[in-house]
């Protein structure tokens, strides 16, 4: 996430302040990552990290407190009417969308963002699978062990990504992999 955002940062201007959604923030993990990044290259950065989970929302909101550029909101990114983000980013959100409604939700992040979209989520291959059931069969606890192997199976391969991308109608955003377990479906608009 923070490579992209290097990335993109050669082209602001300025002084300019930089609006970004996260999408799924759990505990806004991300969201504090991108304002340190921020800070230390005197980014003006405004970050709304939104999460569905109340009780998430809630922990997320104590762990940002240090952090005035972070606003976290408890909600849907469907009932979202608010543009003006200059991106939206959602790690490890996508695979939890039921697969009929992954296009639409991409285009609905093309209309909230004016510039840019970054999606980071499991890569779908054996290694992943393999890893992550070992590592949750190894620390944890019941759910894990369930919940860790199927994310690894509604996850996405790099063809899969690029068809999305095309079926949404988004030829900016390109897929790669990042690691042996992650891949990211990110671009900018022109």
């Amino acid at each position: 996430v923070l490579r992209r955002f290097r990335d993109w940062s050669k082209r602001w201007h300025p002084g300019e302040q930089i609006r970004i959604l996260d999408v799924g923030t759990g505990l806004a993990d991300i969201p504090r990552g991108l304002a340190d990044w921020g800070r230390n290259r005197k980014f003006r950065l405004k970050i709304t990290a939104l999460d569905l989970v109340p009780e998430i929302a809630d922990l997320a909101r104590t762990a940002c407190a240090p952090y005035p550029e972070i606003e976290v909101r408890c909600g849907d990114v469907k009932a979202l009417q608010e543009k003006g983000f200059d991106y939206v980013l959602a790690s490890l959100f996508l695979h939890h969308v039921p697969p009929p409604e992954n296009a639409e939700t991409l285009r609905l992040f093309d209309r909230l963002s004016r510039r840019g979209i970054l999606v980071s989520d499991l890569c779908r291959n054996p290694v992943s699978y393999a890893g992550v059931w070992l590592l949750s069969h190894l620390i944890g606890n019941r759910i894990v062990r369930h919940d860790g192997p199927l994310s690894v199976r509604r996850a996405f391969t790099i063809p899969e990504l690029e068809t999305l991308a095309a079926e949404a109608g988004l030829p900016y955003l390109a897929a790669r992999k990042e690691s042996p377990f992650r891949v990211i479906l990110a671009g900018e608009k022109r």
